[in-house]
């Protein structure tokens, strides 16, 4: 009855061992704190960490009274290493409120800190005057406290149990913290009443996984019932750390998901919870908040008239929807699927709404034009990748889809800044399903144009220790996006103040912002100024760095290997060409020699040159990232291009007296 799946991306397989777990011992035991474990200064495997986990045991079963309740036991010791882990030491318990009897309380709560003082281990208990209730929203809190006398070296612990009104949902478990952990620990006992389909995601696998089938009593009487009792354990696990250019660190958290596929409860016909593609898209179409809402944005037919009668062409009249939505609606920061309790028509009055409201809004609007248009869910990239499975949870966006001349054109008018077929960085996220009553489909989301930077300066070496010259900085794709929305954001003027500031070895005597609201068009920046102390004189000779600080100064990608891809989001193209005229009484002695360096498989491309040609020195680089995305076995050659090229932009021109 229970069935695992494992997501393809993770090459695991889960092979059960049928073992009675009723005789094994509990990882751990409150209050029985080793001498060894205080004593300790470093943790081995990991010298940089600032706490660990020394167990993390949970313990899922159920109670059935009038309702079914599922039930979560916790017990947790952290070893505090560092002033950076005092944060550890808070802790946060969520729990959540519903209807119809459906709420979650916390009970039995424990904590303690543990000191070594004078060679004796003291005790330190919670307060419950220390326990506070904070609101998330309408339907979650976290129960909050800090452990008290936390200080280098204490051990902290805590358990409580939660019972929970909402069966159907047992709550993920997390083996993989943001730091180490040595042992974690889930047991599990579900009646023969639940078929859960279990789903692990991990790039290691399990070191202890068993499953047991017996019989108990649980809402019967004296009939016992079938049930299945899950353990698994993982242990000495490293700490997930952030790195850069990733999307989201939970796509390569260690842990398990259960999602409820069927109940087969006494007396009452098996219910199917699992759905497929073509009943959830049908599930959407007839929503309240998602497919119905299309129907109630009646604004669109007068919108429609007065645009049909400006434009003719499909991609005119689609341009032209998509720009009146954008500029007339404002986003409200809300990323999500479905729209609030309002119709349409009455958020359109208001010009704000979430990403539903406004993309669902232009899915009509098109209708109206003559375009053939649908929604198109999808999973934002700080929420996650989503998986074949049909769990529409998964899902927290909702965007508008057409298709011109065979193409696939993804539109978002929550976002202000983005041009007519282009996704913020947020959408790019794999793929996304097609919400249509016919041929509802995954499609990939290409991610496009290529976010590219073009600086041409025009400079001239002065022998007063000044360069002094003007600089065009020309921004595309989503690198255009950015920078109007750093100048928005900050105000023109203010961006231009700041701009002065920020650049003390430099006289700025003019600043031109061009294209600002013209999304169409190359957002750019025009600047003429002078350099101070822009170069080192030694005796004869002028040392110049030809790149002006634009260079690559740093590698991104500092540590030595790494366990999750790359991901640009979009590809990268930056692109830095500089002419100086050279000062009458010198002459190039030394220059970079030209280079060029490919990544494997076609990822990309390093050019640099550097030649004088009639007193006139000319700089040239090129840095070409092909790809959005780079996998664990590419990140080694890609941490290389980077330091040659961090290595070359750091290279100097010697200048010698005639």
């Amino acid at each position: 009855m229970f069935s695992i799946k494992t997501p393809t991306f993770f090459l695991l397989l889960f092979v059960f061992s049928f073992k009675t777990l009723a005789q094994k011992p509990l990882p751990i035991e409150f209050g029985n704190i080793s001498m060894e474990d205080l004593q300790m200064k470093v943790y081995p495997k990991d010298s940089s960490a600032e706490a660990v986990v020394l167990c993390d045991y949970g313990d899922y079963f159920y109670t059935f009274g009038d309702y079914p309740s599922a039930n979560y036991r916790r017990h947790v010791r952290i070893k505090i290493l560092k002033k950076s882990g005092f944060d550890k030491a808070t802790i946060k318990i969520l729990y959540r409120e519903g209807n119809d009897n459906r709420f979650e309380r916390i009970r039995n709560l424990k904590a303690v800190t543990y000191n070594l003082e004078n060679g004796d281990i003291v005790n330190y208990a919670l307060d419950e005057k220390s326990i506070f209730d904070e609101k998330v929203n309408k339907n979650a809190h976290f129960q909050t406290f800090t452990l008290p006398q936390v200080r280098e070296g204490s051990v902290i612990e805590y358990s409580y149990e939660l019972e929970s009104g909402f069966w159907y949902d047992l709550r993920t478990w997390e083996f993989q913290k943001d730091i180490p952990v040595i042992w974690s620990e889930l047991r599990a006992k579900i009646p023969g009443y639940f078929d859960f389909n279990l789903t692990f995601q991990s790039q290691r696998p399990l070191d202890i996984n068993e499953n047991v089938q017996g019989k108990d009593n649980f809402m019967r009487g004296s009939i016992r019932d079938p049930f299945l009792e899950y353990r698994f354990v993982m242990k000495d696990i490293p700490a997930l750390k952030v790195e850069p250019f990733v999307t989201t660190v939970e796509n390569f958290r260690s842990k398990l998901d259960f999602e409820l596929a069927a109940t087969y409860f006494p007396n009452q016909i098996k219910r199917d919870y699992s759905q497929t593609w073509e009943a959830l898209n049908q599930t959407l179409l007839e929503n309240e908040s998602f497919g119905k809402q299309i129907k109630k944005f009646d604004a669109a037919e007068g919108i429609a008239k007065l645009l049909k009668l400006q434009y003719k062409d499909t991609l005119s009249i689609a341009k032209a929807a998509f720009k009146h939505i954008q500029n007339t609606m404002q986003w409200n920061d809300e990323a999500r699927a479905f729209t609030g309790d309002v119709n349409l028509d009455k958020v359109y009055e208001k010009r704000i709404g979430n990403s539903a409201e406004i993309n669902l809004m232009l899915v009509r609007l098109l209708r109206e034009c003559g375009v053939n248009a649908n929604p198109f869910i999808l999973s934002t990239r700080a929420n996650g990748r989503v998986s074949d499975l049909v769990l529409l949870d998964r899902f927290n966006y909702t965007i508008a889809h057409i298709t011109l001349d065979g193409k696939d054109v993804f539109l978002d008018a929550s976002s202000s800044l983005m041009p007519f077929g282009v996704l913020p960085t947020r959408c790019l996220n794999e793929r996304g399903r097609l919400v249509v009553r016919k041929n509802s489909r995954w499609i990939a989301i290409n991610p496009e144009p290529v976010r590219k930077k073009i600086t041409i300066m025009d400079m001239k070496i002065n022998t007063d220790q000044s360069i002094k010259g003007t600089s065009k900085v020309s921004y595309f794709g989503h690198n255009a996006a950015d920078f109007r929305a750093t100048v928005i954001k900050k105000g023109k003027d203010t961006y231009l103040t700041d701009y002065k500031k920020n650049r003390p070895n430099q006289t700025v005597e003019s600043l031109q912002i061009i294209n600002l609201d013209s999304l169409e068009d190359l957002a750019e920046l025009e600047v003429k100024t002078k350099y101070n102390e822009a170069y080192t004189i030694a005796g004869e000779r002028l040392y110049i760095s030809p790149m002006l600080g634009q260079g690559e100064e740093s590698n991104p990608f500092k540590v030595q290997e790494r366990k999750y891809p790359v991901d640009f989001g979009v590809p990268q193209e930056e692109t830095f060409i500089a002419s100086y005229s050279i000062p009458d009484s010198y002459v190039v002695e030394e220059m970079p020699k030209q280079e060029v360096i490919n990544l494997p498989n076609n990822g990309g491309k390093f050019l640099f040159s550097c030649n004088v040609e009639n007193g006139i020195l000319k700089i040239s680089s090129r840095i070409m990232l092909k790809r959005a995305i780079y996998s664990e076995a590419e990140y080694p050659s890609l941490r290389e291009f980077y330091n040659r090229i961090v290595s070359k932009h750091a290279e100097q021109v010697v200048l010698k007296k005639k």
